[in-house]
């Protein structure tokens, strides 16, 4: 009998349960080989993201190597690239991607999930943080302990209110789980920064509907508030967010709030590879209202309809609710359920045996609110405070998967009691760096009299250069800029102060490059030199007369270690959304 194949893709809650049981199910068997895809090596156990951005858990004790998880089944750490259900195989880039290899398969999973998708909010994905994933959350912790830093030492008090404003958009498990962990950590800290007043920082929680929690029953909601607003987190209740700069994010009614740090925990779209296969036709997708959810519709049995041989789980599939109309959640207990009843389903399929429907019905929702204090419904029964947030702590720690990850979250839970929380800033990447950043008409992108350490290229949209009027009359703006038009080069070259305020007169993107990125840039490309020094010799003819190396003159120009690495806050943007 020759073996059958079975390709699972994703490693996420999906992935890994539909492996291990498949594979524990076939045990000594030879004639099923199991493979499972995934971009990552490790599995994220995903409630506990909110606690690390936090600083409670250390970030590598909620994460478990995949091969560690399923030993049994075949792991492949690569990206998929297609899959070619015409040829039952899936192309996969390897070998740090420089190779291509297609692999075969006779039955496919797909357990793929979905993917942050800010795009119908201009600047979000720009200046926005997420919170899906562990670098997600690493980052976080990171910019908000550089937040209070900054704080503490900021003059100007509308820079500072910005630095001590937290904003986190999405009322759902993970945007209330967020807020209320940040709130823990920024309050547990402030005894480090005397400079820095607990009626100073601001909260905040934006969202659309009119209450928090949606999912779970109004009275858990309700009381969800109540203890978030005791503690001085603000609600902004029927409101969505319509774009996002530097330093402010913008709301549908018009209103916006000053802030350096923003957190989206709204906006998911269908994973790339999943949405590529439905556009194609090649799998059934599901509809609610005549309108494409880009999920796989699958029947009972979690295999896609009329299409034997093709499975999907989790976050990607619309897998009928055995307990009512429309689909299953995209919850993690309900994806650990259909994995198993998915893995079944597979065997039967290769030995020839029918196939069962997926039941289940959800034994309760939980959601932490920081300091000691959670919202639960179990079996029926609804808890609040710190009861609910001791059966939260207990329910994870018991789906930890791995005894040696439980040990090491129960001790880092236990030292959480007894000591401060760790307010060290782990700056592992690099702060000079291209980026783009997003900002809405008026705001400003240059100020006079900042030091030059940034070029900018406007990719889309105007800004308008300002400067002011004689004897304090009304400003004047000299020149307006648009697509494709660069500023800020001379101070850039000669690290001087500002001469001018460049504002957005529109909607503008702007691709911002420091010093190192543009000097590394125009010594490979000798047709960079050459524009830019024809900018500048157009536009300073008293000063630049003549051609000369702009490599060579950024070299000249290039500022001291420290002053580049410690700039102000108003003038470093690499650490701030």
């Amino acid at each position: 009998m020759a073996v059958q194949r079975v390709l699972i893709l994703g490693g996420g809650f999906a992935g890994i349960h539909t492996a291990k049981y498949l594979t524990e199910m076939l045990g000594s068997r030879k004639d099923v080989e199991v493979e499972l895809i995934s971009e990552e090596n490790y599995f994220v156990f995903q409630p506990l993201l909110p606690e690390v951005a936090a600083g409670g858990i250390a970030a590598t004790h909620v994460v478990n190597p995949i091969r560690e998880l399923v030993p049994k089944a075949r792991f492949r750490c690569c990206r998929i690239v297609e899959v070619d259900v015409a040829n039952r195989q899936v192309l996969i880039a390897q070998g740090e991607g420089l190779e291509f290899v297609a692999l075969p398969y006779d039955h496919l999973v797909f357990c793929v999930g979905k993917v942050t998708n800010f795009a119908s909010m201009p600047g979000v994905a720009e200046h926005a943080l997420a919170m899906k994933d562990l670098g997600d959350a690493f980052k976080l912790r990171n910019h908000v302990i550089r937040c209070l830093e900054l704080a503490d030492i900021e003059t100007n008090p509308l820079y500072k209110a910005a630095l001590l404003t937290f904003v986190v958009a999405g009322g759902g498990f993970s945007g209330v789980e967020t807020v209320g962990e940040l709130h823990e950590l920024v309050t547990r800290s402030l005894k480090y920064f005397p400079r820095i007043a607990a009626s100073e920082v601001i909260f905040k929680l934006v969202h659309s509907q009119d209450r928090i929690l949606p999912e779970m029953p109004e009275s858990l909601g309700a009381a969800a508030r109540r203890i978030l607003e005791a503690r001085g987190i603000g609600m902004v209740l029927k409101a969505r967010v319509k774009a996002a700069s530097r330093e402010r994010v913008y709301l549908g009614d018009g209103t916006h709030i000053a802030t350096r740090t923003f957190v989206c925990t709204v906006g998911n779209a269908p994973n790339p590879i999943a949405k590529a296969v439905l556009a194609a036709g090649s799998l059934p997708e599901a509809e609610i209202g005549g309108k494409k959810t880009g999920l796989f519709l699958t029947d009972a049995t979690l295999e896609c309809v009329d299409h034997p041989g093709y499975w999907a789980v989790g976050d990607c599939a619309a897998i009928p609710n055995p307990n009512g109309p429309g689909f299953c959640p995209p919850t993690a207990q309900f994806a650990v359920r259909q994995a198993k009843t998915c893995a079944k389903n597979v065997l039967g399929r290769i030995d020839g045996k029918p196939t069962q429907a997926f039941r289940f019905k959800a034994l309760g929702m939980l959601a932490s609110l920081g300091q000691r204090s959670a919202v639960a419904q179990m079996l029926g029964v609804e808890l609040s405070g710190f009861v609910a947030w001791f059966v939260w702590r207990t329910i994870y720690l018991s789906k930890l998967p791995g005894f040696v990850r439980r040990v090491r979250v129960g001790l880092d839970w236990t030292l959480d009691l007894f000591f401060p929380r760790d307010i060290t800033q782990m700056q592992l990447i690099r702060q000079d760096r291209l980026q783009v950043n997003h900002y809405e008409p008026g705001e400003i992108i240059v100020q006079q009299g900042q030091i030059g350490r940034e070029l900018y290229m406007i990719v889309r949209g105007e800004v308008e250069v300002v400067v002011p009027g004689a004897e304090g009359g009304p400003e004047n703006v000299v020149a307006k800029l648009g697509a494709r038009d660069v500023f800020g080069e001379k101070a850039l070259l000669e690290d001087t102060k500002r001469t001018a305020t460049v504002r957005a007169a529109a909607s503008v993107d702007v691709l911002v490059m420091s010093r190192g990125d543009l000097r590394s840039l125009v010594g490979q490309f000798p047709v960079l030199d050459d524009y830019f020094a024809k900018l500048l010799r157009e536009r300073y003819p008293a000063t630049f007369t003549q051609a000369q190396d702009l490599t060579r003159a950024l070299s000249d120009a290039e500022p001291s270690a420290r002053g580049e690495a410690e700039p102000s806050s108003r003038a470093q943007p690499a650490s701030t959304p």
